[in-house]
């Protein structure tokens, strides 16, 4: 956890990180919500990715995205087996964190790059790097097996896993971890609030912490674990 002197903490940010298909995750969410009842809640989505979940209906919008963005069809798809592997709807912390803020009346933002401009990213991403992480063995360090979700959870090891994700695949690393981590930053920044809690993924923690560090703004970020 990084944080400044409490008294001196313009804006207090309070991160729950995620693993989008984990249990634990959306209760946390929920929990944290309740709890600390933020002036505002800040989400890892876009208009168009909340729209799909409201409908319950990321089969429609998977289909759209196919036609025209295949490699995000591909990646969308990945993450969908994922969530059935762990036994829980990807998106399901992002409905929770919806749910608690209403209940809360608490207005929500969203945080996230546009779909749009994301998938036009991914297109440029030279295609031997496209089939070297679809091939990928996964995520683990050298020398290690396999991790468990709740070991990729833990800051030492994601810390080492996203420095690896971005020495072997520098162009994803920007698209999909860097360019977000800028957007969601700046717009906490112009919510211009006093407590926000900001629901997204585990891999964006690190990054968000460090451009917060480095900002010179009065901000108190807390990541709560």
């Amino acid at each position: 956890m990084m944080e400044g002197k409490e008294e001196e903490a313009k804006t207090h940010i309070i991160i729950v990180p995620v693993a989008h298909v984990s249990k634990k995750s959306a209760r946390l969410v929920e929990d944290t919500i309740r709890s600390r009842k933020p002036d505002l809640v800040g989400l890892e989505l876009c208009r168009e990715r909340l729209e799909a979940l409201s409908r319950g209906g990321s089969r429609s919008m998977d289909l759209r995205t196919a036609i025209s963005h295949p490699t995000s069809a591909i990646l969308f798809a990945a993450q969908q087996l994922i969530g059935k592997w762990w036994q829980v709807t990807p998106g399901e912390e992002m409905m929770r964190a919806l749910g608690a803020a209403a209940e809360l009346q608490r207005p929500v933002a969203l945080l996230d790059r546009p779909i749009g401009g994301i998938a036009r990213d991914i297109e440029r991403i030279p295609l031997r790097e496209k089939i070297g992480m679809v091939f990928s063995p996964g995520l683990k360090l050298p020398g290690k097996k396999k991790m468990s979700l709740s070991q990729m959870m833990k800051p030492e090891n994601l810390e080492k896993i996203l420095g690896k994700l971005e020495r072997d695949f520098p162009a994803s690393y920007k698209v999909f971890v860097e360019s977000r981590n800028r957007h969601m930053f700046g717009k906490m920044l112009l919510c211009n609030v006093d407590t926000v809690v900001a629901v997204v993924g585990a891999a964006h923690v690190p990054g968000l912490c460090r451009l917060a560090e480095e900002s010179g703004e009065n901000i108190k970020i807390e990541v709560v674990e």
